[in-house]
C-alpha cells in the first residue's frame, strides 16, 4: 500500500508538472504568433515506407482508384465487425452466448440503457419522482429517436446512428490529419483511434462516436478556416457532452493565430471599432458553439424550473462533484490496492487502472505536442478538455474520456509514424489491452 501510495503520489505531481508546462508553453505561441511573431511548427518530413508501415501504406494507398472515404468506411466496418465477433467469442467461452443477438444486448450497459430511455419518455422521465436524467446532453437520445420512426426499435437506432457516426468521423478524422501530415500519418491516426482499448465503445450505443463525429467535424472546419461550419458542428459537439464546449477556445486560438488579432493593438495600428469589428467579423460565427449548450440548458429548465439543475443532479445523485485531477488521480492509485476500494479489487483494476492510463496517455501527448509544436488549437482543446474530464471526484471512465480525445490521436499517429518500430509496438499494446477490457465489459464487469 505504501508503495503503491508513493507512486501515486510522484505520478500525479509528473503528471500535473507536465501538463502546466504545456498549458504555458502553448499559452507563449498563441501570443506570440496573435502578436505578429513567426510560429513555425517542427513538421516532420514523411519517413520511408518500411516494415508495417509500407505494408499497411501500400494496402490503403489512394493510387489503387479505389475511393478514400470507401476504403475508410470498409476497415470502419471490418473493426466494429471484429469487436463484434471477439465480444460474441468471451460471450461463448463463458456459457452466455446462445444467440448472435446477445452480444448486442450484452454492449447495452450502464450510460447505454439511460439514453435508451430518454429517447422513449424525453427528459419529463423520472426515477424516483427525480427527474434526474437531465445530467444526459440532448444530441444522441433525440437522434435515437429520430432513427427510431423508421425501424420502431430503440437499441437498434442507437447501434445505426453510432456506428454511422463512427465511420463518419474516421472519414473526417483523415481528413482533418491530410491538412498537417502525409496519407501514411492520416491511417495512423484511423488506425490507433480504432483499436484504442477503450474504442469498444465506438460500436456500442454510448455517445462517444457521435462525440467524435462532431469533435472532428468542428476540428476540420476550423483548421479550414470554415468558421460557419465550425459553430455549427460545434454546436452538435456541445449538445452531445459538455466537454463539447471546450471546441470553443480551439476555435479562437485558430482565429487570433491566423489573423494575428493582436497586432491590431500596436502602437499606430489600432483600425477604429468599425475597422476592429470588421477584423473579426468571420470570428462571430464562433458564437454558434453556444447554442448547443443552450439548448441544453433550456432543457434543465423546462423540465426542473433551474437550467443549472444537472450540476445539483451530478453531485447528489451521481457523485460527480469536482476534484482537481491531481487529487482525482492519486485516488485511483488508492483503490488500485487489495482490500481498500469502495468496490472490489478486480473491480477497481478496471476501473480505476484504465483512468490513470487514460489519464498517463492524454497528458503524455499534450505534453509530446508542445514540445513538437503541433496546432496549438489542438493542444488548448486536448488541455481543456483533459481538466475538465479528469478533475472528478467519482472518476470512473479516464479510458473512455481518452478514447474521445481526438487531437491526442493526430499527435500519436505522428509519433507511431516516425519510427518504423513504433508502427509495431504501439498497436500490440492497445490491442493487448483492448482485449481483456472487451472481455470484461460484454461479460457485465466494471468497464465504464
Amino acid at each position: 500500500m505504501i508503495y503503491i501510495s508513493t507512486f501515486g503520489l510522484i505520478f500525479s505531481n509528473i503528471a500535473t508538472v507536465l501538463f502546466l508546462c504545456a498549458a504555458v508553453m502553448v499559452l507563449i505561441r498563441i501570443c506570440a504568433r496573435a502578436a505578429g511573431f513567426d510560429d513555425v511548427r517542427l513538421a516532420k518530413l514523411p519517413s520511408p515506407w518500411e516494415a508495417v508501415g509500407r505494408f499497411v501504406s501500400a494496402m490503403l494507398s489512394e493510387e489503387k482508384g479505389i475511393n478514400i472515404n470507401a476504403k475508410i468506411i470498409i476497415f470502419g466496418v471490418f473493426v466494429r465487425i471484429a469487436i463484434l465477433v471477439l465480444g460474441y467469442m468471451f460471450l461463448h467461452m463463458d456459457g452466455r452466448g446462445t444467440s448472435v443477438g446477445d452480444i448486442f444486448y450484452s454492449f447495452n450497459r450502464w450510460d447505454a440503457g439511460h439514453y435508451l430511455r430518454l429517447a422513449e419518455h424525453g427528459y419529463s422521465y423520472t426515477e424516483d419522482g427525480r427527474p434526474i436524467f437531465v445530467v444526459f446532453f440532448p444530441l444522441y437520445p433525440y437522434l435515437i429517436r429520430l432513427i427510431n420512426v423508421f425501424g420502431r426499435n430503440y437499441l437498434a437506432a442507437a447501434y445505426v446512428v453510432s456506428f454511422a457516426s463512427y465511420l463518419a468521423g474516421l472519414c473526417y478524422l483523415y481528413r482533418l490529419v491530410r491538412l498537417d501530415f502525409s496519407e501514411s500519418t492520416a491511417w495512423w491516426a484511423i488506425v490507433l483511434i480504432s483499436i484504442f482499448p477503450h474504442s469498444l465503445f465506438f460500436g456500442a450505443p454510448h455517445t462517444e462516436s457521435l462525440f467524435l463525429l462532431t469533435t472532428v467535424m468542428t476540428l476540420y472546419y476550423i483548421r479550414s478556416h470554415k468558421w460557419m461550419l465550425a459553430g455549427i458542428a460545434g454546436a452538435f459537439a456541445s449538445a452531445t457532452r459538455m466537454v463539447g464546449i471546450i471546441l470553443i477556445a480551439a476555435a479562437t486560438v485558430e482565429f487570433i493565430m491566423t489573423y494575428q488579432t493582436f497586432t491590431l493593438f500596436k502602437k499606430g495600428k489600432w483600425p477604429g471599432w468599425r475597422g476592429f469589428f470588421m477584423h473579426i467579423r468571420h470570428g462571430f460565427f464562433i458564437l454558434l458553439m453556444f447554442v448547443g449548450i443552450l439548448v441544453y440548458l433550456f432543457i434543465n429548465w423546462r423540465i426542473t424550473g433551474d437550467p443549472l439543475r444537472f450540476l445539483y443532479f451530478q453531485e447528489t445523485h451521481w457523485n460527480n462533484g469536482f476534484l482537481f485531477f491531481r487529487a482525482a488521480i492519486r485516488m485511483q492509485f488508492y483503490n488500485i490496492a487489495p482490500n481498500l476500494g469502495i468496490l472490489s479489487h478486480n473491480s477497481m483494476l478496471y476501473i480505476a487502472a484504465p483512468n490513470i492510463l487514460g489519464f498517463g496517455f492524454t497528458v503524455w501527448m499534450i505534453a509530446y505536442a508542445s514540445l513538437k509544436r503541433y496546432n496549438a488549437g489542438y493542444i488548448v482543446y486536448a488541455l481543456g478538455y483533459t481538466f475538465v474530464s479528469f478533475s472528478m471526484a467519482w472518476l470512473l471512465s479516464g479510458g473512455r474520456y481518452a478514447a474521445a480525445l481526438v487531437p491526442s490521436f493526430v499527435f500519436i499517429a505522428d509519433y507511431v509514424d516516425s519510427k518504423p518500430h513504433r508502427r509495431i509496438i504501439v498497436p500490440i499494446i492497445f490491442i493487448v489491452l483492448l482485449l481483456p477490457i472487451l472481455r470484461m465489459y460484454v461479460l457485465g464487469g466494471f468497464v465504464m
